[in-house]
């Protein structure tokens, strides 16, 4: 029984400690002072974020505060509730963590809320001042960098700074820019590029060590890079984020434990690469490719997930159930795909099938035909060579006939649509050869030929495509013998492509 008794402390005093009782103020402005464009995702910035932090961050949701479009007394207002709560958990013996997080405007001026503005010094000592044992504050809004200015802090690419845990007592100050700098929107990733790295980091992308967990510090380096990066190539240059810490203790501030997470996507290790995830609540995540096995803690629903190469691109579907823990499929673009995607010269590709044919006979009908080609490309156009071979036993009133007909044709096309199946349309321009054998075994052979639009839908199906390849234009010929015309055709196939 000591034994059992002995063993059950053990286990006991493995336990973590309690966490923190965490509140949070999250507030999010679309509109600045007289004169700002009107921003397109500050307050979806607010949303986001405060969804990571209530499933990841243990945040309870009646302790997460979300204002949209608030007024500087609306924001002040929550501050002062939030730290009212704080006293009363503080009364109760227990450690508390306060986070504020604003995206909108800011100016010299401090956070523009419409026409009315919260200082920076204000803000700072309100953060400072409370009594919260650990306080994190991040503003994404432009020039944002003067919060963290005041103390002196300037930007850096390598960040190395501890950041204390659970046991901490101090404050941290994190901007998305320096205080001359913009901060930035992306229509492309539906929100900031700061806030969008930094909720993509605490949902896994962040977690450096691999241990489950990622930090305050974690968090910033990955933002801080992912922002600077994803930002160096647009108008308005480079943002660099900005910090300001002073923490005493030991261990890191935790904002997220990925075991929280309602389902998990785990992403194969795949340097060079970039993984884009699309799904529930208008989730977006695009996360590089990293050379160890990267897991992603996300909200359970249908996802697409879409990975980028130099080799092309290719996407898959996958449903994430609660409590799943899946791994993304291996999807790598057919060289067909490849080619296509980087608009350059593409392998050759090989394809064959089988459908129907009309020709400019009376009471001819359908023929059933074959059809084999093969593609390649040129410059901007594909080119392409196909033959088909149909055959017909015919009765036109009086007169029975067997008929056969070969024909080629090349055709330049060009792709019209390109996701998720190619579409590519064209003209081309042939010749057929035909042979008609009568009841009384004599034969006639002749041969004309033929113009008109060519159109194939394709999609991949495995290491193969499933496409419909149709052609419809005319034939050119002379009709007993007299002056030449020409004469409606048309005919279709099911085909396999494939790239050898």
């Amino acid at each position: 029984m000591n034994l059992r008794i002995a063993a059950l402390i053990a286990c006991l005093a493995a336990l973590p400690a309690a966490a923190a009782e965490r509140f949070a103020i999250i507030a999010g402005n679309n509109v600045g002072a007289a004169g700002r464009q009107h921003l397109w995702f500050a307050e979806k910035d607010a949303e986001r974020l405060a969804a990571a932090l209530e499933e990841l961050g243990e945040f309870p949701a009646d302790h997460v505060t979300v204002l949209k479009g608030a007024s500087a007394a609306e924001i002040r207002s929550a501050l002062k509730e939030a730290e009212a709560r704080i006293a009363r958990a503080h009364a109760a013996a227990e450690r508390t963590m306060l986070f504020f997080y604003y995206s909108g405007h800011a100016g010299a001026g401090g956070l523009e809320l419409g026409d009315e503005h919260l200082t920076y010094p204000e803000l700072r000592a309100f953060v400072t001042g409370s009594a919260a044992d650990a306080k994190v504050a991040v503003v994404d809004a432009c020039e944002s960098g003067r919060l963290t200015q005041a103390k002196g802090a300037s930007f850096t690419t390598a960040i190395d700074f501890p950041v204390p845990a659970e046991d901490v007592q101090g404050t941290a100050f994190i901007s998305s820019s320096s205080s001359s700098e913009a901060s930035q929107e992306s229509a492309a990733i539906g929100g900031s590029f700061f806030t969008h790295h930094f909720e993509v980091g605490l949902r896994g992308a962040a977690d450096a060590d691999g241990d489950g967990q990622v930090t305050l510090a974690e968090a910033f380096r990955y933002t801080s890079v992912r922002t600077t990066s994803g930002t160096a190539g647009t108008e308005a240059g480079p943002q660099h984020p900005t910090y300001d810490i002073r923490m005493s203790g030991r261990g890191d501030v935790v904002l997220a434990d990925l075991r929280r997470g309602e389902a998990t996507l785990r992403l194969p290790a795949d340097v060079g690469a970039t993984w884009i995830l699309r799904g529930p609540h208008e989730l977006f995540v695009e996360v590089p490719g990293a050379a160890d096995a990267l897991s992603l803690a996300l909200p359970a629903g249908r996802y697409t997930v879409e990975r980028r190469a130099r080799e092309g691109r290719a996407t898959a579907e996958i449903l994430l159930a609660r409590a799943d823990v899946q791994t993304a499929p291996a999807l790598l673009p057919t060289r067909y795909e490849r080619a296509r995607a980087k608009g350059g010269p593409q392998p050759l590709v090989l394809f064959a099938g089988g459908g129907v044919q009309t020709m400019p006979l009376a009471n001819f009908g359908l023929a059933p035909a074959i059809r084999a080609g093969a593609r390649a490309e040129i410059g901007e156009l594909g080119v392409r060579l196909r033959i088909d071979y149909a055959r017909k036993d015919v009765r036109d009133q009086a007169l029975a006939y067997s008929l056969w007909t070969f024909g080629a044709a090349v055709a330049a096309v060009f792709p019209v649509l390109d996701s998720p199946a190619l579409l590519e349309l064209g003209v081309e321009g042939g010749y057929r050869w035909a042979n008609q054998r009568l009841a009384d075994a004599t034969s006639h052979f002749a041969g004309s030929p033929t113009a008109g639009l060519v159109l194939q839908a394709s999609r991949r199906l495995g290491p193969l495509r499933l496409g419909l390849d149709v052609s419809v234009g005319a034939s050119f010929f002379h009709v007993d013998g007299g002056s030449a015309t020409a004469r409606p055709e048309a005919s279709a196939a099911l085909v396999f492509l494939y790239s050898p």
